[in-house]
C-alpha cells in the first residue's frame, strides 16, 4: 500500500472505532467490526512514515479501550500495559502516560480488580498537574471519574 492509502485508513479507521465506541445500540457485528477496525487503524499507522510514538501510544490505548468495552480484560490489560511501555519508555507527554494509565485501570475494573484499577487511577491523577493542556486534562479528568 502507498503511504497515501495508510493516512487515509489509519485515520478513517480510528475515527470509526471512536464512533461505534460512542453508539449506545451497538449490534454484534459492529463489535466485531469496532475490535478490528481497531487494530487495522494501529496497522495503518505503523505502516506510516511519519508515524510517531504518540500515534502508537493511541492506538494501542483505543484497542484497549474496545477491548475494555467488549468485557475482554485479558486483552485489554494487554494493550494497556504496551501502551504504558511505549508512553513511558517513548518519553511521552504526561498526556499519553495518563491515559496509558487510565487503560490499565479501565482494563482492571472490567476484570474485577478495583485494587489495581485504583491503583492505575492514582498513577494517572498524578500527572493531571504536570498536562499543560488545560482541556486535554479535563478530558483526562473526566475519564477517570468514571473508573
Amino acid at each position: 500500500m502507498d503511504q497515501d492509502t495508510h493516512r487515509a485508513a489509519s485515520v478513517d479507521c480510528f475515527n470509526h472505532v471512536w464512533e461505534l465506541l460512542e453508539k449506545t445500540d451497538r449490534q454484534p457485528d459492529e463489535d466485531v467490526l469496532m475490535r478490528e477496525m481497531a487494530h487495522a487503524s494501529l496497522f495503518h499507522w505503523l505502516s506510516r512514515e511519519d508515524s510517531k510514538l504518540q500515534n502508537i501510544s493511541v492506538g494501542l490505548w483505543q484497542i484497549s479501550r474496545v477491548y475494555s468495552v467488549l468485557g475482554d480484560p485479558e486483552n485489554a490489560r494487554r494493550y494497556a500495559q504496551e501502551c504504558i511501555e511505549v508512553s513511558e519508555h517513548g518519553g511521552l507527554d504526561p498526556f499519553f502516560v495518563g491515559y496509558a494509565y487510565e487503560a490499565a485501570g479501565r482494563a482492571s475494573s472490567v476484570a474485577g480488580d478495583t485494587e489495581r484499577a485504583t491503583m492505575f487511577r492514582q498513577d494517572a491523577e498524578a500527572l493531571l498537574p504536570k498536562i499543560a493542556d488545560e482541556k486535554d486534562r479535563a478530558t483526562l479528568a473526566k475519564d477517570l471519574a468514571e473508573l
